[in-house]
C-alpha cells in the first residue's frame, strides 16, 4: 500500500510503501487470502476460464449496437474460445507442472520417487542446484526457503506452459474453436426448433 508524506518544508510531497504486516485484515480475509496464496496457475486458468464462460456471451447477447444474428454468433465465438481455452489451459499447465515436479522430485536409494500426503516430495538439493544463486541473493529464513523450495515446480511448470501455449494457441485452440462453434450452433438451432414444435403443438 502507498501512503503520501508531506515534508517538513511542505513543499515536497514523497511516497513510500507501507508493510503488508502494518495491515489489520479480519479472520475471514485473512483466511482467503492464505487460501488463495496456494493456488497454482492451473486454479487460476480455471477461475479465469469459469468467469469468461459464465460473463462473455451474456455481455455479447446484450450488445445493443449489433444486430441480433450478430450478438449470436460473437456469444457463441466466447463460449467456444472460453471452453477450449480453458481446457488446454489446463491441460498444458497441468501436464508442464507434472514435468517439473518430477524433474525435482526426491528419490530413494532405488530410484523411486518419494511422496508425502500423496504429493511428490521435492528435492531441495536438485533445487538449490538449479537456483541455488538466486535463493542466496534473497536471503530467506529457513522456512520461507522451504516455502520457495516447494513452489518452484508450480513457477517452472507455469513458465515452460506459457511458452508451449504460444504453439497450441495457434495448432489447437483456433481449430478447435471453430469446431466448437459448430456444435454449439447446432446445438442451439436443434433446442430452438424442439422449442417451437412444443408451442405449435400446445397451440
Amino acid at each position: 500500500m502507498i501512503t503520501r508524506i508531506q515534508s517538513n518544508n511542505n513543499k515536497t510531497v514523497n511516497f513510500c510503501a507501507l508493510k503488508p504486516s502494518s495491515i489489520q485484515l479480519g479472520k475471514g480475509a485473512q483466511a482467503l487470502l492464505t487460501k488463495a496464496n496456494d493456488f497454482s496457475s492451473v486454479h487460476q486458468r480455471l477461475a479465469i476460464g469459469a468467469s469468461a464462460l459464465l460473463m462473455q456471451p451474456i455481455i455479447d447477447m446484450h450488445n445493443k449496437d449489433v444486430d441480433k444474428d450478430t450478438k449470436k454468433v460473437s456469444a457463441i465465438r466466447s463460449a467456444a474460445k472460453a471452453i477450449i481455452g480453458t481446457v488446454t489451459g489446463l491441460v498444458v499447465r497441468s501436464g508442464c507442472m507434472k514435468f517439473a515436479e518430477l524433474k525435482y522430485a526426491q528419490k530413494d536409494a532405488a530410484g523411486n520417487i518419494i511422496k508425502e500426503a500423496g504429493q511428490i516430495k521435492i528435492d531441495p538439493a536438485k533445487v538449490q542446484k538449479s537456483f541455488g544463486e538466486g535463493f542466496e541473493a534473497l536471503k530467506l529464513d529457513n522456512k520461507a526457503l522451504s516455502d520457495a523450495i516447494k513452489r518452484v515446480p508450480s513457477v517452472v511448470g507455469t513458465i515452460v506452459a506459457l511458452g508451449v501455449m504460444i504453439f497450441t494457441n495457434f495448432l489447437l485452440d483456433a481449430p478447435l474453436t471453430n469446431i466448437t462453434m459448430e456444435k454449439i450452433d447446432e446445438f442451439m438451432d436443434k433446442r430452438l426448433k424442439e422449442k417451437e414444435s412444443a408451442g405449435e403443438q400446445n397451440g
